[in-house]
């Protein structure tokens, strides 16, 4: 099931503008630790 899910989060979105899940909850979570 691990690897069903990293593929899945390692795979782009058109959605999100071509990149990843994995990368796009990387960016947000700095904003909010920065933020705090």
């Amino acid at each position: 099931i691990q690897r069903i899910e990293d593929k899945l989060n390692r795979r782009p979105r058109k959605r999100l503008g071509y990149r990843t899940p994995e990368h796009v909850f990387e960016l947000s979570f700095k904003r909010v630790a920065l933020r705090s």
